[in-house]
C-alpha cells in the first residue's frame, strides 16, 4: 500500500476511533467520520465499505493492543504483584480510552466469535496462563501466597475492571458524576483493586 493510502487510512481509523467513542456506533455517521478526517464519504467507504465494518476495525485494532499489552507484561521479568499493578494499569486506561470495548468484544463472539477468538489465539493464552501458573506456584511454595489458578486471579482482576465500564451510564447517573469525574473515580480505584487481589493472596 502507498504511503499516502496508510496515512488516509490512518487518519479514517483515528477520526472514527474519536466519533465511535463520543457517539457510539448507532450515532456515528461515515459524513462525520469523514468531516474529522479530513476527507470524503466516499473515500470512507472505498477503505473500509461500510461504518460497522469501519467498527469492527477500531475496535479490533484496540482489543489487539489491548491484548498485547497484558501478554507483554506476562511475560516480562516482573513479579506476580507488579503485573497485577501492570494489568489493572492497563485494564483501567485503555477501558477508559475505549470504553465501548467490553461490550464490542461480547457482541462480536456472539454474531463471529471466530475473530475474537483468531486473535486470541495469536497470543497463545494456554501459554500465558501457563507463565502465571508457574510464577503462583514457586510464590506459594515460599508461603507468601494461597494458591490461586491464573484463569481464577485474571477473571477476578478483569471482572473488578470492566463491570465499571459496562455500569458507567447508570452509575454516572446515580453518583451525579460527569464523564471526566467518573473516569477519574475509575482511576482512583486501581490501587484499590490491586490491594484487594493481594490480600485475598497473602497468607
Amino acid at each position: 500500500m502507498a504511503e499516502k493510502d496508510q496515512n488516509t487510512e490512518q487518519a479514517i481509523l483515528q477520526a472514527a476511533r474519536k466519533v465511535f467513542n463520543q457517539k457510539g456506533l448507532d450515532g456515528a455517521t461515515v459524513q462525520v467520520i469523514a468531516d474529522e478526517a479530513g476527507t470524503t464519504k466516499s473515500m470512507v467507504n472505498y477503505y473500509f465499505r461500510s461504518k460497522e465494518k469501519l467498527f469492527a476495525a477500531v475496535f479490533l485494532s484496540a482489543f489487539r493492543h489491548f491484548f498485547s499489552g497484558i501478554a507483554a507484561f506476562i511475560q516480562s521479568d516482573f513479579s506476580l504483584k507488579e503485573k497485577i499493578e501492570k494489568i489493572v494499569e492497563l485494564d483501567t486506561q485503555k477501558l477508559i480510552e475505549f470504553p465501548q470495548l467490553p461490550v464490542f468484544i461480547l457482541n462480536e463472539i456472539n454474531r463471529n466469535g471466530e475473530i475474537v477468538f483468531a486473535h486470541l489465539q495469536e497470543l497463545n493464552p494456554g501459554n500465558l496462563f501457563a507463565i502465571i501458573d508457574q510464577q503462583i506456584d514457586s510464590e506459594v511454595k515460599k508461603g507468601t501466597i494461597r494458591k490461586i489458578k491464573a484463569y481464577e486471579l485474571f477473571m477476578s482482576i478483569q471482572g473488578l475492571t470492566i463491570f465499571p465500564i459496562l455500569c458507567k451510564p447508570l452509575m454516572s447517573k446515580i453518583l451525579g458524576a460527569t464523564e471526566l469525574e467518573y473516569d477519574n473515580i475509575l482511576l482512583e480505584r486501581k490501587k484499590m483493586i490491586v490491594e484487594m487481589i493481594w490480600k485475598y493472596l497473602s497468607v
